[in-house]
């Protein structure tokens, strides 16, 4: 079970300690950590406690969590999605308004690559300050950039070198698709 050395090791505490929280001796812990004997159950509750794990993930029961599995937000705040992203390399993104239809719709989904960067033309998601997140293609200028609707009723937002600095604005990723559910 050397997935309770790793826990343990996590934690920073020795065999000697956990054992000791455990109420058994060293060596049942050694021997857990090599797969040799598993803990009864009164010591799998502990553990569990110990470690903030499920008793199945200390048994190998429970699956990994999906890697596949992307994160889908509606309306949210740069800041928050940072937040909620973590490492993820793809999240995405509910539509919540017209300013990108026809081609996006309300209810739309749209997957996002984790990017620093868009190329111009492309389409992505952006951050203005402390506002929403919102998706945009992109426009590059020399000395400015504007993100732009699909929805011409939606005007272009327009932002010199300097204002993207000072506000900021910053990329937060890359559309690569769209998902629409038919009704």
């Amino acid at each position: 079970m050397s997935l309770i050395r790793e826990l343990r090791r996590e934690k920073g505490i020795s065999q000697q300690e956990l054992a000791k929280l455990c109420g058994v001796h060293q060596t049942a812990v050694s021997q857990w950590e090599k797969g040799r004997t598993l803990p009864d159950r009164n010591s799998l509750r502990l553990l569990s406690d110990v470690f903030g794990v499920s008793v199945d993930t200390l048994l190998g029961k429970e699956e990994a969590e999906d890697e596949n599995k992307i994160p889908v937000f509606g309306y949210i705040s740069a800041a928050a999605l940072c937040s909620k992203i973590g490492k993820s390399e793809y999240y995405a993104l509910s539509v919540t308004d017209g300013s990108m239809s026809p081609l996006m719709l309300e209810g739309d989904t749209v997957v996002i690559c984790r990017s620093t960067e868009v190329e111009n033309g492309e389409t992505g998601v952006f951050a203005i300050g402390n506002g929403n997140a919102i998706i945009r293609k992109i426009i590059k200028k020399d000395t400015s950039i504007m993100l732009v609707s699909e929805n011409t009723s939606y005007e272009p937002l327009v932002f010199s070198k300097a204002e993207c600095e000072a506000l900021p604005v910053y990329v937060l990723g890359k559309a690569v698709e769209l998902r629409r559910k038919i009704v």
